[in-house]
């Protein structure tokens, strides 16, 4: 878990050279907003990275930086800061340290994506796209700061216009081949059309009309793979279907990012998310070249081949064709047709790392089968569900089946092995909750059947169902925006950890130790009390939440901005740390995060310190405030609006009788008039910022009396605690008992010593209980209690089962019942005795020998001992449990 270090950094704020990246113009905002007051219902994603260089959206212009930089230019200016000039110190803050990128765009820009390998760029409106072409960083950085245009080519010029439907997605194919002349990217749109566009810088065809296109409102009624999927032309009627509304498009993402340890089915399928919450996967979906992770086709032939010969048995001598058969059919002449050709030439960078490219088979189909709908049980939730952004965590490589037969198994990196066995999908809503999901079952690949001759059988396909494992609410009731888009931001650090970015805050959640823990108890050998140990783990805390950036929207400064923040960044650099980078109209976003140490050096670390017996430092009694520092308004920093009125509004005739005495005419007035509603929503935004700022400034000082009122608090606590009590039971102000404090620390120090040695002992033992095979002795016990509670469960009803209580009752009446018939024995014979004068003769009793009288009452009292010690053990056994129970 990252804790904050910091919030937004002095080379981000103002009067830094950093904070003029984001600033743009307020006016110009508000007028905007005042020509188009409906709210845009979408996702924000207009900051975009490559390394330490951020590409980000103000004005509607693409704007270029590197944050190096910008930190670098903000610690040289703060070094010379006592040597520079006031007009040097002016002309310095002048100073402007990014480039503007000019796009032929039309619309206001609402997603930027780079590439993988940082050629391309994606600028994506709310209905057109548009591929740029990124020129290097050294270029950028030049002494030039004129705006620069890029070269830039229009993604379907006549598919992606403003009369179809609007752009959902963007996304660049984590197999494609990415390289200076090629790329990949797949289109989503809200009426259900993927497309795949394979660019080649030297084709412009390549530009005009995608690869391989897909209505899934066809293909999810589809019975063969022969029917036609593609989505309507433009200008054509597509009629009405319910499915407008069921299927309306909210999101889409890849399951994986092609790395090491995932799936190999992972970065193949393409999640789709609608907007009531259905979920939908398309596997494989490739481009006609891709590229394969080393780890790709050997898994998928280790995982594809002993599939299809345990359902082949299955189904031998029955002359039924099941649709699992037909799958596993489908799937290995997919394999096989990808193992019978060469691999093509990689490029450069998939030499280096070792990735082959391959074609796309034909067979089966391009086009893969729509499996869905995913769906999970959200209680009473699920109307009020409405799905804006989906994140998938991908399931991690089965690397047992992978290298089953070889001899060395430890080839395999250790981040490899680590991870969960199943994919974790998180939908994002509205209001602002995040849902995460277990899919257990796996995707694979399938396809539609052939169409053939005198046939007709329709595939089978049902819903498949979701484990809701924990839903979380990010926003506060009342802080809840109406055009809330919540979007994810994947963490470099760990798989499972995430950044969720709403209107008003940005927040980490982690799943790491939670998956750790279930896969421990997923890949467990003993099964005994496995279903008692996930109950616990999923019933108990599963992600970790922590709230990094918060702004208070009761501030009325923001009302002339955007209300909503853009998408979050995350970089990890040796001059900038880990940053979290965002913002929301005019004013930047951070949190200077801890980062996590390695693995490795952080257990070296530890045993260094174990061996030297150095203490670990305290945590802190006081910890910073979380509140984000004050952003000063953009509006203060804008310049005069009346500067460029007149050139702006005053007609070129009417100039000239500016410098003249004023005379009452309609010209005049409108001219006034015009001016004052300039001047007005410009000083209307400077008295906002300036009642914010008396509002803070207020709001700080009754903080600050109560943090004094505190101090004083505890300052009387610690008074009292220091006092020494008089023999007359009160306290004596100014006099201390050294020696009682000593005792109140020395024992306060002990206990807590014992119970940190506690805990670290309990814990010790739970973690090594989770997935730990038990010994014969923990087995044998665990038998033990078993029949004993079997025994105590008991009824008695059958002819053999009698309780213990019972077997001990039976026993004491068998007890008290020999008692008095000894006892009645005894009576007898003292009768005897006196009636027959107190003497009987020898000759009248059986004659026993001596020694064998002896032996058995020896043998008497011996059973009578045992019988005794069994019914005190019992006895105190029962008195045991009894008191264990209650």
């Amino acid at each position: 878990m990252p804790k904050v270090i910091s919030h937004t950094p002095p080379w981000l704020c103002r009067p830094s050279p950093g904070a003029s990246f984001f600033t743009g113009n307020p006016s110009a905002s508000v007028d905007k907003k005042a020509q188009n007051p409906d709210a845009y219902d979408g996702p924000q994603r207009t900051l975009a990275q490559r390394g330490t260089e951020v590409f980000a959206v103000v004005d509607n212009q693409i704007r270029w930086s590197d944050l190096a930089t910008l930190k670098g230019e903000w610690n040289s200016q703060s070094k010379l800061k006592k040597k520079v000039s006031e007009v040097d110190k002016g002309a310095s803050s002048k100073k402007e340290l990014y480039r503007v990128l000019t796009v032929p765009v039309y619309g206001e820009i609402r997603q930027l994506l780079i590439s993988p390998n940082g050629v391309f760029m994606a600028v994506v409106t709310a209905h057109t796209v548009h591929i740029t072409i990124l020129p290097d960083s050294s270029h950028l950085s030049s002494s030039e700061t004129a705006p620069l245009r890029l070269k830039t080519y229009q993604l379907g010029p006549t598919t992606h216009v403003i009369p179809e439907s609007p752009v959902i997605s963007a996304l660049w194919h984590p197999l494609g081949a990415h390289t200076n002349v090629e790329a990949c990217i797949v289109t989503v749109t809200a009426d259900a059309a993927v497309r795949v566009w394979e660019l080649d810088r030297n084709n412009l065809w390549s530009f005009d009309r995608p690869s391989l296109a897909i209505d899934l409102k066809k293909l999810v009624d589809g019975n063969s793979s022969d029917e036609d999927f593609t989505p309507l032309g433009f200008g054509k009627n597509k009629g009405f279907s319910a499915d407008a509304f069921d299927m309306e498009v909210a999101s889409a993402s890849f399951g994986g990012t092609a790395q090491e340890g995932e799936d190999a089915w992972a970065p193949m399928t393409l999640w789709v998310a609608m907007r009531p919450g259905d979920l939908y996967a398309l596997c494989p979906l490739l481009p006609s070249k891709w590229r394969a992770p080393p780890a790709t086709i050997p898994a998928l032939s280790a995982a594809i081949i002993p599939k299809l010969a345990a359902v082949e048995d299955h189904y031998s001598g029955t002359e039924v064709v099941e649709d699992e058969l037909v799958a596993c059919r489908q799937q290995y002449e997919w394999l096989k047709e990808i193992d019978d050709q060469d691999s093509l030439d990689a490029p450069e960078a998939d030499r280096v790392s070792e990735m082959e490219v391959f074609k796309r088979p034909m067979n089966p189909s391009a086009i893969p089968r729509l499996q869905g709908p995913f769906q999970f049980d959200a209680g009473e939730q699920i109307d009020d569900l409405n799905v804006t952004d989906l994140f998938v965590i991908p399931a991690k490589l089965n690397t047992e089946i992978l290298m089953m037969g070889e001899d060395d198994e430890g080839v395999l990196e250790e981040n490899e092995q680590e991870g969960l066995s199943a994919t974790i999908i998180c939908l994002s809503t509205t209001s602002g909750r995040v849902h995460i999901c277990l899919e257990l079952d796996g995707v694979e690949g399938q396809w539609l059947p052939k169409a053939r001759s005198n046939t007709f059988r329709t595939p089978l396909s049902e819903p498949a169902d979701l484990v809701l494992v924990e839903s979380l609410d990010t926003v506060r009731e009342q802080l809840r925006e109406s055009n809330c888009w919540p979007t994810f931001t994947r963490d470099i650090y760990s798989r499972y950890s995430f950044f969720l970015t709403t209107a008003n805050n940005v927040s980490f959640i982690s799943l790491s130790s939670w998956a750790q823990r279930l896969e421990a108890e997923l890949q467990s050998q003993d099964t005994s009390g496995s279903q008692f140990r996930l109950n616990v783990i999923c019933d108990g805390a599963i992600a970790v939440r922590e709230l990094l950036i918060q702004l208070n929207e009761n501030d009325s400064s923001l009302s002339e901005q955007p209300a909503h923040f853009s998408n979050s960044l995350v970089i990890s650099d040796y001059d900038l740390g880990y940053l979290l980078l965002t913002y929301r109209g005019f004013s930047p976003q951070a949190a200077v995060l801890d980062e996590p140490y390695n693995k490795a050096y952080q257990s070296f670390s530890e045993s260094i310190i174990s061996n030297l017996n150095t203490p670990t430092p305290p945590l802190p009694l006081l910890s910073k405030p979380r509140r984000a520092p004050y952003q000063v308004p953009a509006i203060f920093y804008a310049e005069e609006p009346l500067k460029s009125f007149v050139e702006d509004n005053v007609p070129h005739r009417h100039k000239g009788t500016l410098r003249e005495p004023i005379r009452l005419s309609p010209s005049t007035l409108d001219t006034v008039a015009a001016a004052h509603r300039v001047l007005a929503a410009h000083t209307g935004l400077l008295e906002k910022a300036a009642a914010d700022l008396f509002r803070r400034c207020e709001r700080l000082r009754g903080e600050m009396r109560d943090q004094l009122e505190g101090i004083a608090t505890v300052a009387e606590r610690i008074q009292n605690v220091s006092s020494h009590i008089g023999e007359d039971g009160q306290r004596q102000k100014g006099s201390r008992n050294e020696e009682a404090l000593d005792k109140r620390l020395a024992a306060a120090k002990k206990r807590q010593d014992e119970l940190l040695s506690r805990y670290s002992r309990i814990r010790t033992k739970i973690s090594n209980l989770g997935g730990r095979p038990l010994s014969d002795k923990e087995k044998n016990w665990i038998g033990e209690i078993d029949n004993l509670s079997t025994s105590l469960s008991k009824t008695g009803d059958d002819e053999h089962g009698e309780t213990l209580g019972k077997r001990l009752e039976t026993a004491k009446s068998l007890a008290e019942d020999l008692l008095a018939e000894v006892k009645r024995i005894s009576a007898e014979q003292q009768v005897t005795a006196e009636t027959g004068g107190g003497f009987t003769s020898p000759s009248s009793q059986p004659k026993i020998p001596q020694r064998l009288q002896r032996a058995k009452v020896a043998d008497a009292m011996k059973m009578i001992d045992r019988e005794s010690a069994v019914i005190d053990a019992i006895t105190a056994r029962l008195e045991r449990l009894n008191s264990g129970l209650s």
